[in-house]
């Protein structure tokens, strides 16, 4: 109950920071809404399996210890160890399945995910266009309109956004015709009696010199293959399963002369702290089980918001290390991709202390 209560939780959140605004907008349809909250759930296991184990162990050793049934079991002989052996083996078998969910299930996911949003716009392109919007969904680009009579829209606006994030072309039309190309799965853009703007800011002290000019009629077109993330070749390594990391570090090993020697071991470290870091996720069921034996116990509290309160400050407290240790994973020299371990080991080695303090007495 605890593992689907955070999961519920965790996917309303996605839902509403990347889906509810689609929804809202009439982009998607309600079973279309479903269906992407259905493909979220995986992406949020790693994190929901070792909050619901934590806070089951919690609430289970916390009732026990303060109903005396523990000092019970403990008084006819049986010891901690032996008490805590079932909960350890739950662990273990949570510890695997999240692991799996992470290096394969994850990836898959969020792979689905992006290809089905791509899908809706396949169906409907026109459907991603709403007036007086500031349409953003497709990278590298922005765009506006003031009204739209089926495919043709009305004092168009487009703006061309650079890799820094800052505008390179700006794109001005009366009117504009927004259609779907199933040969080269793109939505072509075809204006009339345009005018735009080149800009270029090679010279730091200069605002950037600026190229204008008009043309009749003119066509764009808009892969669909970066929609809603990077494009295949730049895809982020969170999204590449435990294959795909692999394949792409023996492929930078292999070919030494694609990229400068500093750049590439960059980014072996960080494929590198990739692979720990999805590894790292899957035994924090583990490490959260092994400091929430010991506390459930010695905390002795039946109410079920104390323990649940308990267990967020234990959680937070963990995904914060791990955030800490992440910002390192472009210092190479720091080994990131073994300082991801650091909040395993810390809170492994504090719960199995606390547990024989805990035994002993």
């Amino acid at each position: 109950m605890a593992v689907a209560m955070f999961v519920f939780v965790l996917v309303a959140g996605n839902a509403i920071k990347e889906v509810l605004s689609l929804l809202a907008s009439g982009r998607v349809g309600w079973g279309q809404f479903f269906y992407i909250m259905a493909i979220l759930i995986p992406r949020v296991i790693p994190y929901a399996l070792p909050l619901g184990i934590l806070t089951g162990v919690l609430l289970v050793l916390g009732r026990l210890s303060a109903q005396g049934e523990i000092l019970a079991m403990k008084a006819a002989g049986i010891s901690l160890w032996r008490i805590a052996s079932p909960i350890f083996l739950i662990a273990m078998g949570g510890t695997a399945f999240a692991v799996a969910i992470a290096f394969y299930y994850a990836p898959m996911a969020d792979t689905l995910y992006k290809r089905t949003l791509a899908n809706v716009v396949r169906e409907d392109p026109l459907r991603f266009f709403q007036p007086k919007t500031f349409v953003k969904e497709f990278p590298g680009f922005v765009f506006y309109f003031e009204g739209r009579e089926g495919p043709t829209v009305n004092n168009l606006r487009v703006w061309l956004i650079g890799a820094d994030g800052k505008m390179s072309r700006y794109l001005q039309s009366d009117t504009g015709v927004i259609t779907f190309d199933n040969e080269t799965d793109s939505i072509r853009l075809t204006v009339a009696e345009a005018t735009g703007e080149l800009r270029s800011d090679n010279d730091a002290e200069d605002a950037g010199s600026i190229w204008t000019g008009a043309f009749d009629e003119s066509t764009f077109s808009i892969p669909l293959d970066g929609l809603f993330g990077e494009r295949s070749k730049d895809r982020k390594l969170s999204y590449m399963n435990l294959n795909e990391l692999l394949g792409l570090r023996r492929h930078i090993l292999d070919h030494p002369d694609e990229m400068p020697e500093d750049a590439r071991v960059m980014r072996i470290n960080q494929i590198q702290t990739a692979i720990q870091k999805k590894a790292a996720m899957g035994v924090a069921v583990l490490s959260l089980c092994c400091i929430a034996i010991p506390l459930g116990i010695k905390a002795s509290r039946s109410e079920t918001y104390a323990n649940l309160a308990i267990a967020l400050g234990l959680a937070l407290s963990y995904f914060f290390l791990l955030v800490v240790v992440s910002w390192l994973e472009k210092q190479p020299a720091w080994r990131p991709d073994l300082l991801i371990w650091l909040p395993n080991l810390v809170y492994q080695g504090f719960g199995f202390y606390l547990l024989n303090r805990v035994n002993q007495h």
